[in-house]
């Protein structure tokens, strides 16, 4: 690993290293990649192995317990998933998208650092023993499905992985783990599901949990696979079923539910969202799974903060997935209406994009938007769903909410997390 840069006034610096080092082991550790230097450089004497030029140079450094000695590399360039899951939501995608949205992301350092589900069928025993040896817990692990033929048919394997020994491999050596199961219809339910629960019931001293998510089918699959959509009277025989096992199998023994359905089980079968205790911690939210029970729990926390009456008169156009609908009309909407001065407008907005089978706020467009809500945006203020634009604040197909506001005319913000804050902007908004 080359160095990047030295911080000034590091311990680095005054021990000597410089930008343009190579270093090739740190505390008798090959250097791999910065992780190897996030986890050895925290301990109190470090030493690093250098190629300078032609010379090879040790260093020692002696510092506190977790103080970084300020070097700087190059991050962490992403893995690529080698596999061909008849599900991949990526050979999913239209053209036009941002360019990351075709990468198949499969590194199992990622799933480390940032809680990204991986299968493990590129990860081989070095890297199994460098994830033991680095503590990189929790990792995320999707499973799918346990059974050979099927993770094999599923997943376009021409081998048997050994998934399981490598779970096995992993809880031996004290990494913990979250799985989950995309659930396909007629591939990976019924006896196969019941086959990957017991497997990985075995292993539950690690992991930690299971979610079942539906499989995602949108409208650009020709010449893929046919796969059958997650329909609301199977979503009911999933949540019953999952229930079962929660009651009879996981709670008596871990105190846990363990297995947990994602939202748009509950949001497609018509039923209410579990309480917060149902999540035990919320271990799988970035999953989708207890998103829509904090978001609605944090709604009717903030309720008692909300003016009885706004100023003046205004106008809140709410834009949401039409899966969530039904909850955010029930319980938001109608209780925003409550204030006085207020005029709420909810907009289920359908997928151009994906099609009307992908129903989720998060994978909804600039154009998807600006099509839905085209003259149903009259208003003060247009509030959007959270998770519609990335951490660069732009929509899948590279539009922004500008974009949207001047389309629409009228101002379009990405809801922050703060009911207050959304109103104090309304009232701020000039007519």
């Amino acid at each position: 690993m080359i160095i990047r840069d030295v911080r000034p006034g590091s311990i680095a610096e005054d021990a000597g290293l410089k930008a343009g080092d190579v270093v090739l082991e740190i505390n008798g550790f090959r250097m791999f990649d910065a992780l190897d230097y996030r986890f050895y450089g925290g301990d109190d004497f470090v030493t690093f192995l250098v190629r300078r030029g032609a010379e090879t140079l040790l260093f020692e450094i002696e510092k506190e317990p977790g103080e970084d000695p300020g070097l700087v590399f190059d991050e962490v360039k992403l893995g690529k998933c080698g596999n061909d899951c008849v599900f991949c939501f990526v050979d999913q995608n239209p053209p036009g998208l941002r360019e990351p949205l075709y990468f198949r992301d499969g590194d199992y350092r990622f799933s480390f650092m940032y809680g990204n589900f991986v299968t493990l069928t590129n990860v081989g025993p070095k890297a199994l023993e460098r994830i033991i040896r680095l503590r990189m817990s929790p990792m995320y692990v999707s499973v799918h499905a346990t059974d050979v033929p099927t993770r094999m048919k599923l997943m376009g394997l021409r081998k048997d992985d050994r998934l399981l020994d490598k779970l096995r491999k992993l809880h031996d050596g004290g990494i913990d783990m979250h799985t989950q199961v995309v659930l396909c219809p007629g591939w990976n339910d019924g006896a196969v599901l019941e086959k990957t629960v017991d497997d990985l019931w075995r292993l539950r001293e690690r992991v930690i949990s299971l979610a079942v998510v539906p499989v995602g089918i949108t409208q650009h699959r020709r010449g893929l696979p046919r796969l059958e959509p997650v329909t609301p009277a199977y979503a009911r025989d999933l949540i019953a079923r999952v229930e079962r096992w929660q009651e009879t199998r996981f709670r008596p023994v871990t105190g846990t539910n363990w297995m947990y359905p994602s939202d748009e089980f509950y949001l497609l079968a018509g039923r209410e969202l579990p309480p917060a205790e149902f999540y035990d911690g919320f271990p799988q939210i970035e999953n989708g799974v207890g998103l829509s029970r904090q978001f609605l729990d944090d709604f009717m926390e903030e309720e008692g903060d909300f003016p009885e009456a706004l100023r003046s008169p205004r106008r809140l156009v709410l834009a949401t997935g039409t899966l969530a609908f039904p909850f955010m009309k029930d319980i938001v909407a109608d209780r925003l209406s409550a204030i006085r001065n207020l005029d709420v407008v909810l907009v289920p907005v359908e997928n151009t994009l994906f099609g009307k089978t992908v129903t989720v706020s998060g994978l909804l467009s600039g154009e998807c938007f600006a099509e839905g809500l085209r003259d149903r945006a009259a208003g003060d203020l247009l509030l959007l769903p959270p998770d519609c634009v990335n951490t660069d604040g732009v929509f899948l197909d590279d539009h922004d909410p500008d974009w949207l506001s001047r389309l629409l005319g009228v101002r379009a913000m990405v809801f922050t997390g703060s009911w207050t804050e959304a109103l104090e902007r309304l009232e701020s908004e000039q007519n």
